[in-house]
């Protein structure tokens, strides 16, 4: 079967721990990730997660920006957050982050799993995973609340003055550190009211299974839009992977040295757009890895590189933790202040070229002081109005204002 395509927007990584009708064996097995059947549903929901994101941040109606975002960092640093919350505060994170229908022991180990067995997987790939909590020096933080991150995720905990503009490098420092350099910086500059930063790091670089040869790479057009293309760089080659194709969509799967990931690439057929097979996009993507066969063909696909940060404190709310971000919020299992999360901000760097990939991704959950509520209020319908002595509540004027561009009656 000869595949000629032009590869383009919704590209993730993945581990794959569903069946496939066809595929190569491993050239090297490594070890493998065993999920139990609580974990595997984790697994499922946590993907049901990365959808449901997905489709709120996609640029389906642009061509304008990418998108590239790792759910699993997110998922991770929402989840040693979640071991800081309480009562309806933990119902919206859970809710929103999938997490509901697990105790926290049962999210605790799952994602320990992952953090302590995914780096172990392939010889043959980098996948470094790390997480760190500072605190500002003085904010007492309950002792369970660290002792259950630093057990379960592995978290670098530490206080930093906050005041002092080497805080601000100290945290930069850890998370370059982190992504080899990949994204140097979380953190601008740290508000008064902050407390505290919860941050994963994951750093991800492995070669191609069957790499392109570079002599083959040329510039084509690839077309961004029904009118519009751009010259890009093409990289081509004859591969060994897993395909699907329906009246909607070309899948291919193509895997990276060593068998343990793979890159899968959708395009939607010239008749269709991205914005027609977002809908649905959770359960279409089961469909397509089950339906997945063995397959060898000409895969020609774009050189790129580049890097994405967005604010997730929007999109987070909108699918339902706005109380978490709010002076309601109840995070009482981190301190006896009180506390809301202040941002999520969410860092990735992709490059993909003859060789392989190399991506990295941090997320840091913002925590600080709850300051008190501002309302808006805007007065624009008629009203009833009084003038009274404060102490003794008397009334001394009442009205009530229907007109305000009437000035006697």
């Amino acid at each position: 079967m000869r595949l000629k395509t032009y590869f383009s927007v919704l590209i993730l990584l993945t581990v794959f721990a569903s069946c496939k009708k066809g595929g190569s064996k491993p050239n090297n097995p490594g070890s493998t990730l065993v999920l139990d059947a609580t974990e595997q549903q984790k697994a499922v929901t946590d993907n049901a997660f990365t959808f449901k994101l997905f489709n709120g941040l996609a640029p389906v109606n642009s061509t304008d920006g990418n998108l590239f975002i790792s759910p699993l960092s997110v998922s991770i640093a929402m989840a040693m957050t979640s071991n800081g919350a309480n009562g309806q505060t933990l119902a919206a994170i859970d809710s929103t982050m999938n997490f509901n229908g697990f105790t926290q022991a049962e999210l605790n180990s799952y994602y320990n799993k992952l953090i302590t067995q995914l780096p172990k997987l392939d010889p043959n790939t980098t996948f470094d995973i790390a997480n760190s909590i500072w605190y500002k020096q003085g904010f007492s933080v309950l002792p369970q609340f660290i002792t259950t991150n630093s057990d379960y995720y592995k978290a670098t905990v530490q206080s930093l003055d906050f005041s002092s503009p080497s805080a601000v490098n100290t945290i930069n420092n850890w998370v370059s550190s982190n992504t080899n350099g990949k994204i140097t910086s979380i953190v601008n500059s740290i508000p008064s009211n902050e407390v505290m930063y919860l941050i994963n790091a994951l750093y991800f670089k492995s070669t191609w299974k069957e790499k392109f040869n570079a002599s083959d790479t040329k510039a084509a057009p690839f077309y961004v839009d029904a009118s519009n293309q751009v010259q890009a760089p093409f990289m081509t080659g004859m591969i060994d992977m897993n395909s699907y194709t329906d009246a909607n969509v070309t899948v291919v799967e193509l895997p990276y040295s060593g068998d343990k990931f793979s890159m899968v690439i959708v395009e939607p057929h010239t008749d269709k757009t991205l914005a027609d097979i977002m809908p649905g996009l959770d359960q279409s993507w089961k469909n397509w890895m089950t339906n997945l066969n063995s397959a060898r063909g000409q895969v020609t696909l774009p050189k790129f590189t580049y890097n994405y940060s967005i604010s997730l404190k929007d999109e987070l709310t909108a699918l339902g933790m706005g109380v978490a971000f709010s002076g309601g919020a109840d995070f009482s299992k981190i301190s006896n202040e009180k506390l809301e999360i202040t941002d999520v901000e969410h860092k990735t760097y992709v490059a993909v070229d003859e060789n392989g990939t190399e991506a990295a991704a941090v997320t840091s959950v913002g925590v600080g002081a709850s300051a008190a509520p501002v309302y808006d209020y805007n007065i624009n319908r008629p009203f009833i109005f009084a003038i009274r002595e404060r102490n003794s509540g008397l009334i001394l004027f009442a009205g009530i204002m229907n007109n305000p561009l009437i000035t006697a009656n």
